[in-house]
């Protein structure tokens, strides 16, 4: 039996919209430019688990050249999870027709541990048997040993593996393993290559489901 092995961010959701960077700026009291550029650089070591969340946002504030108080912070970590759980409803079907095919699914993203929360406890999470995260891991992708760990979850072979992600380097990593790897430009492309490796019949459709979202942008996760 083949496992389904599906990143999360920018495969099972949308990025972060303007609006969400605008209400995150707005918090941090920088525009929307500033933010961005003082949020990446740290966001692997909180994905690690290296910083914890006060750590990471002091980090940011910093870069900003000021602080934040404990209310900033909480209020930046609520904003940052909600950017992060708009759902894309075509892959929400796609992950239920893989279910429904008989096939096991898992999931495998870098990200902190209060998203990994919040996406475990999302309604689509009941369709996948495992759900590892970098900041348990205390690897991320594209390191191989990101990879090892989760096969060794799964109990499965890299060959019983498809993985599905929107960053060729990551996919490139996992085939490096053995593991049967899709770039993800769109659901339409990840349908696409499911089919490819024999996980889905040619002919299924894939039916829009209704929007989802929990109450959500990192290249990285």
């Amino acid at each position: 039996m083949t496992w389904v092995l599906l990143d999360y961010g920018g495969v099972m959701c949308h990025p972060p919209s303007e609006t969400d960077l605008d209400l995150l700026a707005a918090v941090a009291r920088c525009s929307r430019q500033e933010f961005t550029d003082a949020y990446w650089p740290g966001r692997l070591d909180y994905d690690l688990g290296d910083l914890d969340a006060a750590g990471y946002w002091q980090k940011v504030a910093s870069a900003l050249g000021r602080t934040f108080t404990g209310a900033d912070v909480g209020e930046l970590v609520r904003l940052d999870i909600s950017s992060w759980l708009h759902l894309q409803a075509d892959m929400v079907t796609l992950i239920e027709q893989v279910a429904a095919a008989g096939h096991r699914l898992a999931l495998l993203s870098n990200a902190p541990a209060e998203l990994a929360a919040a996406v475990t406890a999302l309604p689509v999470a009941a369709h996948f048997e495992q759900m590892a995260f970098s900041c348990f891991l205390r690897s991320a992708k594209p390191d191989p040993a990101c990879y090892q760990a989760v096969l060794g979850m799964l109990g499965a072979a890299a060959g019983e593996v498809v993985f599905l992600d929107d960053r060729p380097e990551n996919v490139a990593a996992a085939a490096g393993l053995g593991i049967r790897g899709v770039q993800v430009t769109s659901p339409g492309a990840a349908r696409a290559g499911l089919v490819a490796h024999g996980v889905l019949a040619a002919w299924s459709p894939l039916r829009a489901a209704p929007s989802q979202s929990c109450s959500g942008l990192s290249p990285q996760e």
